[in-house]
C-alpha cells in the first residue's frame, strides 16, 4: 500500500536475515478482511497511523523458512499460524495474557510491520507463532482472525445462554460463519441470523442457524418478536456494527439483554437511557482474541469441529479480492495464495 484509497501494488522487497527470536515464514495463505479495507481506505489514519509503503494483511499462516539463533521449538518446514496481536510482552495487558490489548500494540499489516499479503513474512518473535503441523495453511489462515474474533466474543456471553435463550447475529460473512458454529458448539441457544440476500441465508443455515431473517424482504424487529414470542433476544452479537444493525440489535434486546460489539463499521452507539436502565441492558466490546484462544480455535479445527468456507484468489489478484469483498460478493472468507 503506497497511498490510501488507491489499488495495492505488487513490489519486490528485500527480506531481512532473521536474528535472535525472529522468524521468516513462507506464506501459505493470507485472509482478506473487511478491516484491511477500512485500513486501506484511510478510515483509521488517526487511530492506526503508519508510515507508507506497507504490506497489508493481518491473517496469515504458512511454513517456517528460516529462524534466528534464539528460536526454540520451530524448524524449517513447520506449519505455523501467525497470532496477530503483537504486544510488548511487559505491560499489564500483555502480562494478563491479552497481548492484542497491549498498551503499545504492533499488529502486522496494520502498524509498522509488514503483513501477509506477500510470498514471505518477517515475524519479530517466534512467540507469535503457533505450530500446526498436518494442517493446511489455506484453512489455518482464516482462523487467526475470522475464527478467533467471534470465539472470544462467544466465550464472553456463553454463560448467559440456555436452551430457551435467543442470540441475534448480524453479519454472516467470514466471522459470522464461525460465530454461528461457536454458538451451537458452546451453548444450547437458538441462533437468529440476519442476512441481506439468499446466498447469505443458505450459508447461515449450513452453519447451523435456527432462524434466518432476510432484512431485504422482512421487517427484522417484527420477525424477531414473532420468533421470541415478544420476549426479545438475550444477546445481540453484532459483527457489522453499522448504525442500522446497532439500532435494530438494541431495540431487539429483552430484559437483561446484552449487546456485544465486534464489528467496526459504525462510529457511535446511540443508547436510550430509560430503556437501558429499566431493562438492565449491558454493552460489551470484544477485540480479536489472545494467543491461548487462538490455540483453542486451532484445536477445534484439528478435531474437525469447524467448517471454513473459503474463496481463493492468487496473490496477484489482490485488488480483485478486496474489491469483491467490499462489494459483498464473498460468502465465507477470501484468502490470497502466493
Amino acid at each position: 500500500m503506497h497511498r490510501y484509497s488507491e489499488p495495492l501494488q505488487i513490489d519486490e522487497v528485500n527480506l531481512p536475515k532473521p536474528k535472535g527470536e525472529e522468524v521468516i515464514i513462507k506464506v501459505g495463505a493470507a485472509g482478506v478482511c473487511h478491516s484491511d479495507i477500512h485500513f486501506m481506505h484511510g478510515e483509521w489514519q488517526k487511530t492506526l497511523p503508519v508510515k507508507l509503503p506497507l504490506t497489508v494483511g493481518h491473517e496469515t499462516a504458512g511454513y517456517v523458512e528460516e529462524v534466528g539463533e534464539s528460536v526454540k521449538g520451530l524448524a524449517k518446514g513447520d506449519v505455523v499460524a501467525v497470532f496477530g496481536g503483537w504486544g510488548c510482552g511487559v505491560c499489564i495487558n500483555c502480562k494478563g495474557g491479552d497481548e492484542q490489548l497491549c498498551m503499545h500494540a504492533r499488529w502486522p499489516g496494520l502498524s509498522q510491520f509488514d503483513g501477509g499479503y506477500a510470498e514471505y513474512m518477517h515475524i519479530p518473535s517466534y512467540r507469535f507463532l503457533i505450530r500446526a503441523n498436518g494442517m493446511d495453511p489455506k484453512m489455518l489462515a482464516p482462523l487467526t482472525d475470522a475464527g478467533l474474533t467471534p470465539y472470544r466474543a462467544v466465550k464472553k456471553i456463553r454463560r448467559m445462554l440456555n436452551p430457551g435463550s435467543y442470540t441475534l447475529l448480524f453479519g454472516v460473512g467470514g466471522l459470522g460463519c464461525y460465530a454461528i458454529q461457536y454458538l451451537k458448539l458452546m451453548s444450547p441457544t437458538n441462533v437468529i441470523a440476519v442476512v441481506r440476500n439468499e446466498g447469505k441465508a443458505r450459508l447461515a443455515r449450513e452453519m447451523g442457524a435456527d432462524h434466518v431473517i432476510n432484512s431485504k424482504t422482512e421487517d427484522v424487529i417484527s420477525a424477531i418478536r414473532k420468533i421470541t414470542e415478544n420476549r426479545g433476544v438475550d444477546v445481540s452479537l453484532d459483527i457489522v456494527a453499522s448504525r442500522d444493525t446497532l439500532d435494530v440489535g438494541f431495540a431487539s434486546l429483552g430484559k437483561k439483554g446484552t449487546l456485544v460489539l465486534v464489528g467496526l463499521m459504525g462510529e457511535t452507539l446511540n443508547v436510550p437511557i430509560m430503556q437501558s436502565v429499566i431493562n438492565e441492558h449491558k454493552v460489551i466490546g470484544s477485540l480479536w482474541g489472545n494467543y491461548n484462544e487462538l490455540a483453542e480455535v486451532i484445536a477445534l479445527a484439528r478435531k474437525q469441529k469447524l467448517k471454513t468456507p473459503i474463496n481463493q484468489f492468487n496473490l496477484m489478484e489482490v485488488n480483485k479480492a478486496t474489491e469483491t469483498l467490499a462489494n459483498g460478493k464473498i460468502d465465507g472468507r477470501a484468502i490470497l495464495v502466493p
